[in-house]
C-alpha cells in the first residue's frame, strides 16, 4: 500500500499541470483583419493552450480597394478570414453581411451579437474601447457590444475586454495586463499577411507603392511587419502592465498586446486573472 501511495504522488508531483477548464473566447470586431491585428497573439496563445476561440466581424468588409467591386471584395475579404482562421486554429469566424462604413448600433445587429456571444457560451468577449473619432465602423462595434452586453440572460455572465485600435491607441490609458506574445509573433504576422487585399493591395495602393510591392514578396513581407507591430510593440505605456505580471521575465518580451477589463461584465479579482488569461506566468 506504501508503495502505490508512493508512485502516485509521483505521478501527480512529475505530470504535466491541467488547466482547470478550456475557456471559450470571443473577439469581436469591424471588419475582418482585425482580430488578427489586435489579438492575432492572445488569440495564438488560447488556442496554443487548448482553448477554443471565436472571431466575429461586424461588417463584411466590403469597401476601401482601391479597383475591386464590393462584392467581389466581401468575397475576396471572407475567403482571407477563413485562411487566417486556419492559421490561428479558431474554432470559429463569423461575417456579418452589413456592409463596410454603414454599420449602425441598432437592435438588430446587437441581438445577433447577443445570440453569437450565447451560442458560443462565452467567457471572455475581446472588443473595442469605444470612442469618438477615428474609424465610425470600429467605435459603432464597441457600442454595439457595451450596450448589447445587459441583455445576455447568460448563466455565466462573460468577463469583458477592451481592444484598443489604431485610433483609441493614441489615448492616455493604463492597461490592466498585457501579453507576452513573442512565442507566436510569427503566427500573428502569417494571419495577419492572409489579409492579401489589404496589406498587398489595398494599404500599399494607398501609400503609393502598389506596383514594387506587388513586385517583391520581402517587401509584402516587410509591409505585413510595419503594418502589425504598432499594434504588437513593447511602449511606455504597456510596459508597467507587462512588468505586473511578467516581473523579471519583462525585460526578455519584444511582442506584447494589451488590454483591460471593461466596466461592464464580470469583474475579476487578481486572483481570477490567470483563470482567464493563462498565458500570464504564474509566481
Amino acid at each position: 500500500m506504501n508503495r502505490l501511495l508512493v508512485l502516485l504522488s509521483f505521478i501527480l508531483l512529475t505530470a504535466p499541470a491541467v488547466s482547470q477548464k478550456s475557456l471559450k473566447v470571443m473577439v469581436i470586431f469591424a471588419h475582418p483583419d482585425e482580430g488578427e491585428i489586435y489579438t492575432g497573439g492572445v488569440t495564438a496563445l488560447y488556442t496554443k493552450m487548448g482553448h477554443q476561440v471565436k472571431f466575429m466581424s461586424l461588417t463584411n468588409g466590403d469597401a476601401g480597394h482601391h479597383s475591386m467591386k464590393p462584392a467581389d471584395l466581401a468575397k475576396m475579404r471572407y475567403q482571407e478570414a477563413m485562411e487566417s482562421k486556419k492559421i490561428l486554429s479558431l474554432g470559429d469566424y463569423e461575417v456579418l453581411d452589413y456592409h463596410d462604413k454603414f454599420l449602425k448600433n441598432t437592435r438588430e445587429v446587437q441581438d445577433k451579437v447577443i445570440k453569437s456571444i450565447r451560442e458560443w457560451n462565452a467567457d471572455i468577449v475581446f472588443t473595442y474601447y469605444p470612442a469618438d473619432g477615428g474609424h465610425p465602423d470600429n467605435m459603432t462595434a464597441g457600442y454595439i457590444v457595451r450596450e448589447a452586453a445587459p441583455r445576455l440572460q447568460m448563466a455565466k455572465t462573460p468577463v469583458f475586454v477592451y481592444i484598443r485600435d489604431f485610433h483609441t491607441i493614441n489615448f492616455s490609458y493604463i492597461p490592466d495586463f498585457a501579453v507576452g506574445i513573442d512565442a507566436v509573433w510569427q503566427t500573428k504576422l502569417a494571419a495577419c499577411a492572409a489579409q492579401k487585399s489589404q496589406v498587398n493591395e489595398a494599404i500599399p495602393y494607398k501609400m503609393g507603392i502598389l506596383e514594387e510591392v506587388k513586385a517583391s514578396p520581402e517587401k509584402q513581407k516587410k509591409l505585413v511587419e510595419e503594418n502589425t507591430y504598432p499594434f504588437s510593440s513593447v511602449t511606455n505605456i504597456n510596459m508597467p502592465a507587462l512588468a505586473k505580471w511578467y516581473g523579471s521575465q519583462t525585460a526578455s518580451v519584444k511582442y506584447a498586446e494589451a488590454f483591460e477589463i471593461a466596466e461592464f461584465g464580470r469583474q475579476l479579482k487578481a486572483s481570477e486573472m490567470r483563470e482567464m488569461f493563462p498565458m500570464l506566468p504564474g509566481k
